[in-house]
Parts: structure tokens; C-alpha cells; sequence
């Protein structure tokens, strides 16, 4: 009698498992479902909260980084931040195309051309691998020029990191920074996922991202190395 109750209880309690686990299965397979068409909108979220694109005042100087848009979508901002007088000095930096040429350079005339007059084009001298290398180089250039309020000109993709990067290194020197995400093609915040090159982009600055807040938070990787060796006497973050 108790052998017949035990396995009459054993029966109801594995209806109930089953019976839980099919509710879960489609509790989950309707989630997947609303996440599936509504995939559009929520990713489109996503890629507008990724870009950065802070008001900013006037300020001292335009800084312009490297790794532009091949129709020169950064720089093309700058020099119009410059005209409309929000800046009176455009600032360079940028990474070494060949041994014997920096970006910079290329930034440089392409800014006469767009109505920047030599007097008040200002180029880092060293390449830079990174952003954080530019935010540093750039710390030292501003305290020569005795500049404490920079705009930073970037790609809508870049933003987010180098805001988090260029106010973690400028910021403790009392400079006041602004970072402006203008528009490119390589990454278009409402439509990002529907291209590969995109989707790829996309998930790389993720990845880069990431690895920023471990570089900030006083790991000091061979990027920081480097950036030492490029600075000497610099106490780095």
C-alpha cells in the first residue's frame, strides 16, 4: 500500500517537472520570438545610445584624431568647428602610414584646402597606436600651448571610447574637454547590424571598449607601456 502511494506521488511529481519544464520552454521560445521582431527597433536603440555627441562651448582648440573616413568626415568637422569660430587652433593626431609618413601630414594640407591657415594648425609630432597614446601625447601638447579647453573631433563609433579616455587623462590636469561623434559611413547607428563591415565594427569598439576600462583602471598593458616610452618623466594615469 505505501509502495503504491510512494509511486502514485513519484508520477504526479514528474507530470509537474514536465509540466514546468514545457511552460519554461515556451515562456523562453515566445521571448525569443518578441526579441526576434522587434530586433530592428531595439538594435537601432542600441547603436543611437552608442554614439556620443556632447554639447559643447567654445573652446580653445579643435583637436582632430586620426584613422578618419576615406572622405575625411573628422577632419571636415573641425574645420568647421575652426570657421564657425568655436575653435581658434586645429590640433592633429594621428598614426604613421609609412615610416616616413604620419597621417598628420595628409590632415594637414587636406585642412588648408578646407580654409585652416598653416598659423593655426597644430600636428603631434609622434605617431600613436592608440587612443589612449593620443590622449596622452595630446596632454603634453596642450600644457606646452597652456590650452585648458579642447573640443575632440571623432568618428560616432569612436566616441564613446575616447570620452571615456580623453576626460580619465586630461580631466586631473584641470583641461575641459567636449568629444564630438560626427557621422560616418563605415557605421550608421540605425541600420549598423544589417552590413558585416558594420556588425564587425561595431563589435570591435565593444571589444576595445572593454579592454579601455581595464587599461584605466591602472593595468598597464604594452599600450601604456609604450606610451611611457614616448613620454618620458610623464607620471601615466
Amino acid at each position: 500500500m505505501r509502495a503504491t502511494a510512494a509511486a502514485a506521488r513519484l508520477r504526479r511529481t514528474e507530470r509537474g517537472g514536465i509540466l514546468f519544464s514545457l511552460v519554461v520552454l515556451a515562456f523562453l521560445l515566445l521571448l525569443g520570438l518578441i526579441l526576434y521582431l522587434a530586433r530592428a527597433p531595439l538594435l537601432a536603440a542600441l547603436g543611437e545610445w552608442w554614439v556620443v555627441n556632447e554639447r559643447f562651448e567654445k573652446a580653445q582648440a579643435a583637436v582632430v584624431l586620426g584613422g578618419d573616413s576615406v572622405g575625411g568626415d573628422r577632419l571636415q568637422r573641425g574645420a568647421r568647428l575652426y570657421r564657425e569660430g568655436w575653435a581658434p587652433q586645429l590640433v592633429l593626431v594621428g598614426p604613421a602610414l609609412r615610416t616616413y609618413l604620419n597621417e598628420t601630414q595628409l590632415m594637414e594640407r587636406e585642412a588648408h584646402t578646407l580654409g585652416v591657415p598653416a598659423d593655426k594648425i597644430l600636428r603631434v609630432p609622434q605617431a600613436s597606436d592608440s587612443t589612449l597614446e593620443d590622449a596622452l601625447l595630446l596632454r603634453r601638447l596642450l600644457a606646452e600651448h597652456e590650452m585648458r579647453r579642447v573640443i575632440v573631433v571623432t568618428s560616432n563609433f569612436h566616441a564613446r571610447r575616447a570620452r571615456r579616455i580623453f576626460q580619465k587623462v586630461l580631466r586631473p590636469q584641470g583641461i575641459q574637454v567636449w568629444v564630438v561623434g560626427v557621422e560616418d559611413p563605415r557605421f550608421e547607428p540605425e541600420r549598423w547590424w544589417r552590413r558585416r563591415e558594420q556588425r564587425a565594427l561595431f563589435f570591435l569598439e565593444l571589444v576595445r571598449t572593454v579592454y579601455t576600462w581595464w587599461e584605466l583602471l591602472g593595468v598597464r598593458p604594452l599600450a601604456l607601456l609604450r606610451a611611457r616610452c614616448l613620454l618620458p618623466g610623464v607620471n601615466v594615469l
